[in-house]
């Protein structure tokens, strides 16, 4: 039964508004869940237009609640020993989510509800949270492709990213499947000319080495922690982006790191995570990682 209150732990809180994209996510996080032995957790937002200035918005809120409420038993019928919540508000969905986000443990959403517009990639509501959210979020997308092997890819730029590898291990360790780490990185080069070939800065030998190196400094501390996984790495030259979006078409899941920079106007999220959001063939979590000092 609904309570309409926050739980002390949330568990996996799934933003749901009864849209293809809100199902989406509803299965994917009642999965993830019932792998976790983790509470479910409903949140949806009614927004404030919508209860409307001619006596209807009681009318509103019933009919919310009752879709909210099938959405649960839903969920607990599929996943008989799932412990399912829900929680009806009125106001903007991302405030909502992002309120609650301190107390979950993950946050699921679809990459677009009710209110985008056709052909959106990615909703503004699952872009807010994605930015702001202190807690992973999974952003199921409109369609996934099957995979023969389960895994789970994580995209690697240095040290720092090494909580995200952790949240990967841990998610393919509950589907049964392989960790991918994808570094990528890019040839140096004194300069670029237009049709004129510039040397390189290094050779690039030594500095594939080094990128193997940084590698193994990361990944060698997690599989000794996590033998029962494998681990199979990726090092290639090229853009992060484009890497990770066609490793994707073969995984469960990809993972990526969210530095949470500091400054007046701080890049919540970066050109790379925004680019696999909107293009990516798999559901996507990013992880958010507060960067250290001023």
């Amino acid at each position: 039964m609904s309570t309409g209150t926050h739980l002390p732990g949330l568990g996996v809180l799934v933003g749901y508004d009864g849209s293809p994209g809100g199902e989406r996510a509803l299965a994917w996080g009642a999965h993830a869940a019932a792998d976790a032995k983790t509470p479910l957790y409903l949140a949806m937002a009614i927004p404030v237009a919508a209860l409307g200035r001619h006596g209807h918005s009681q009318e509103v809120r019933e009919g919310a609640r009752a879709l909210l409420e099938r959405a649960a038993d839903r969920s607990r019928a599929a996943h008989p020993h799932l412990a399912v919540e829900t929680s009806l508000v009125e106001g903007p969905a991302a405030d909502a989510i992002l309120e609650a986000s301190g107390r979950a443990e993950l946050i699921v959403v679809g990459s677009r509800g009710l209110g985008g517009f056709a052909g959106l990639l990615l909703g503004s509501v699952s872009l807010r949270v994605c930015a702001h959210t202190t807690c992973p979020v999974v952003v199921v997308p409109e369609a996934a492709d099957d995979v023969d092997t389960p895994s789970v890819v994580v995209g690697i730029a240095d040290r720092s990213d090494a909580p995200a590898v952790e949240f990967a291990v841990e998610r393919a360790r509950r589907i049964g499947g392989r960790v991918v780490p994808v570094h990528v990185w890019t040839l140096a080069m004194a300069g670029y000319f237009p049709g004129v070939v510039a040397p390189l800065l290094g050779d690039p030998l030594d500095m594939a080495a080094t990128h193997d190196h940084l590698l193994a400094e990361i990944l060698d501390p997690i599989r000794a922690r996590t033998p029962d996984v494998q681990i199979e790495a990726i090092v290639t030259t090229g853009t992060p982006a484009y890497a990770l979006i066609g490793v994707s078409a073969h995984a469960d899941l990809l993972v990526v790191a969210a530095h949470r920079a500091h400054g007046p106007f701080p890049m919540r999220l970066g050109p790379t995570t925004h680019a696999v959001l909107h293009h990516a063939s798999c559901p996507v979590a990013v992880v958010p990682i507060p960067v250290a000092g001023p």
